[in-house]
């Protein structure tokens, strides 16, 4: 079988928001009143990236490989760990990761301090070098439930190339 020389993948995911529990974007846990209604940790971004490598290598999505949220599996799962497994799908494909490029809209949580902390985070869990990581944030002015704070959404894209 001949693999692409390059691949790229897009992934989405937005999820509502509640009050007394954690926001964890990037596998890491930021300060909020907030956090995601689910069973997991509802990561979005690393939601959005896991849909992003799955896509990529022409396999689906996040819940081909891991347990959604009405399994009791996903009960307390961390989705970082979900892209650390992705993560061994890429390189099953004979694929390397060479970028990420991701975008984070929240409107009522400041999170450029945590932005670095996130980066780390996902490469790290990819093991690749964080240059090769972007997060980004935006707060959408106020406009839809991100900008009013009733959810959290992520975008990211990811570009693979040929190992060999």
């Amino acid at each position: 079988m001949t693999v692409a020389r390059a691949r790229i993948g897009i992934g989405h995911d937005i999820h509502r928001l509640l009050a007394g529990r954690v926001l964890t974007l990037g596998g890491i846990a930021v300060p909020a009143d907030v956090g995601f209604a689910t069973p997991s940790d509802g990561d979005v971004l690393s939601h959005a990236l896991i849909d992003a490598l799955a896509g990529a290598i022409g396999h689906g999505d996040m819940g081909l490989y891991f347990p959604t949220d009405g399994d009791p599996a996903a009960q307390g799962a961390r989705s970082v760990d979900y892209v650390r497994a992705m993560a061994s799908h890429v390189a099953d494909a004979d694929l390397a990761i060479e970028h990420v490029d991701s975008l984070v809209t929240l409107g009522t949580v400041r999170l450029s301090a945590h932005l670095g902390a996130m980066r780390a985070c996902l490469a790290d869990s990819l093991a690749i070098p964080s240059l090769h990581v972007s997060v980004k944030a935006r707060s959408n002015d106020g406009l839809g439930p991100e900008g009013r704070g009733e959810a959290a959404s992520a975008t990211v894209t990811v570009l693979l190339r040929a190992r060999t």
